[in-house]
C-alpha cells in the first residue's frame, strides 16, 4: 500500500529550508521511490512548498478538484511514497470546510494509501517569539508582543489541531508528532530529521548553502519595529530601511532572544503543560513532559 506523508509544519519549524530541499533533491527522492509532486506546489518566488493544496482546502469544490489531480499525479508515477509539505495546512480548518472535513477529504480522494501526518511543534513560548519575530521583520507589524498574542492564541492550541486531523484521517496512528528541538531531531537538522521519519538517505542531497528565512536579532528587532511604525504611511522609505536593517541584522538559526517578560513566559507555560501533556502520552507514548528541559529527562518514560 502506498503512503501519503502529508507535512503540515508548523510555522517557524525550519520549513522552507525543508522545503526548498526537497524541491531541489526531486530526482533523487524519485529514485528512492518517494514523489514530490508538481500538483499544488507555490509559484511565488521563494516558495518551495504545496501552499495551494492547502488554499484549495478553503472550499469543497476546489479542494476535490485540486487534491484530485494530485491523486493522478500519484498515480502516474506509480512511487511508493508521496511527499506533499505546507505549513499552511496547520492553519486548518476554515469556514468553507469547519471541523475535520478538509481532513476527511483528502483520506477519501486518497483512500487505498496509508496516510501518515507530519507535524512538528516547538514550545508554544518559542513559537510565539519565533513568530513575532518573522511578523516585524516580513510582513510590517507594529503592535507589541503582548497584543500579538492575542491575535495568534489560536495557533498555540496544538492539541486540537492535532485531534481534529487524526478525527479526519482515522486515529492517532495516522499522526507523526515530532519535536523542533536540536536534541529531539536527528543530527539536529530538520532535512535530516525528515528524511528518517519517511525512510530516505538525505546524505547526498543538495541543501540550501545559507539559511534560508532568517529571523532578526534583538537589536534587529527593535530597529525593524521602529522602521514599521515610523514609515507605515511611506512604502518606499520602508524599504530601504527594511533592506538596511536585514542586510545587518540576521541572526543564524535557533537564535533565541528574550521578547516576552520571564512572567509572561512562565504563564504561557504553565497554560499549556497540561494540553502538551496529552500530546505526549497520546502521540509519543510518553509519560511526562512534551518539552522537559533537559534531553532525555527521566520525565520522557516511554509508556
Amino acid at each position: 500500500m502506498p503512503t501519503l506523508y502529508l507535512h503540515v509544519g508548523l510555522h517557524k519549524t525550519g520549513t522552507t529550508t525543508l522545503q526548498k530541499t526537497l524541491h531541489d533533491n526531486q530526482d533523487a527522492l524519485a529514485r528512492q521511490g518517494v514523489l514530490y509532486p508538481h500538483t499544488g506546489l507555490s509559484q511565488k518566488p521563494a516558495n518551495w512548498g504545496h501552499h495551494e493544496l492547502s488554499y484549495a482546502l478553503r472550499k469543497r469544490e476546489t479542494a476535490q478538484e485540486m487534491w484530485t489531480a494530485l491523486r493522478r499525479e500519484a498515480e502516474a508515477a506509480s512511487k511508493p511514497k508521496l511527499v506533499v509539505s505546507s505549513e499552511e495546512f496547520s492553519l486548518l480548518p476554515g469556514a468553507g470546510l469547519p471541523g475535520a472535513e478538509p481532513f476527511k477529504l483528502i483520506a477519501k480522494v486518497f483512500e487505498g494509501y496509508e496516510i501518515r501526518l507530519i507535524c512538528y511543534l516547538r514550545p508554544q513560548a518559542d513559537l510565539i517569539a519565533s513568530l513575532y519575530n518573522h511578523n516585524v521583520k516580513s510582513v510590517g507589524e507594529q503592535s507589541g508582543i503582548m497584543e500579538f498574542i492575542a491575535r495568534v492564541a489560536p495557533r498555540l492550541e496544538y492539541h486540537n489541531y492535532l485531534n481534529v486531523a487524526a478525527l479526519g484521517l482515522g486515529g492517532a496512528k495516522t499522526i507523526i508528532v515530532r519535536r523542533y528541538q536540536k536534541a529531539h531531531m536527528t543530527d539536529g537538522d530538520i532535512v535530516s530529521d525528515m528524511a528518517e521519519v519517511i525512510g530516505v538517505d538525505a546524505s547526498d542531497f543538495r541543501r540550501p548553502k545559507a539559511p534560508l528565512n532568517s529571523g532578526l536579532t534583538a537589536e534587529g528587532m527593535a530597529h525593524m519595529l521602529e522602521a514599521n511604525r515610523r514609515h507605515a504611511d511611506n512604502p518606499t522609505r520602508l524599504k530601504i530601511a527594511r533592506k538596511r536593517i536585514l542586510d545587518q541584522h540576521l541572526a543564524p538559526p535557533f537564535y533565541r532572544h528574550e521578547l516576552l517578560p520571564a512572567e509572561a513566559q512562565q504563564l504561557i507555560e504553565s497554560i499549556y503543560r497540561y494540553k502538551n501533556r496529552h500530546i505526549a502520552r497520546h502521540y509519543l507514548g510518553l509519560d511526562g513532559e512534551l518539552f522537559p528541559t533537559q534531553a532525555g529527562s527521566e520525565a520522557e518514560r516511554a509508556v
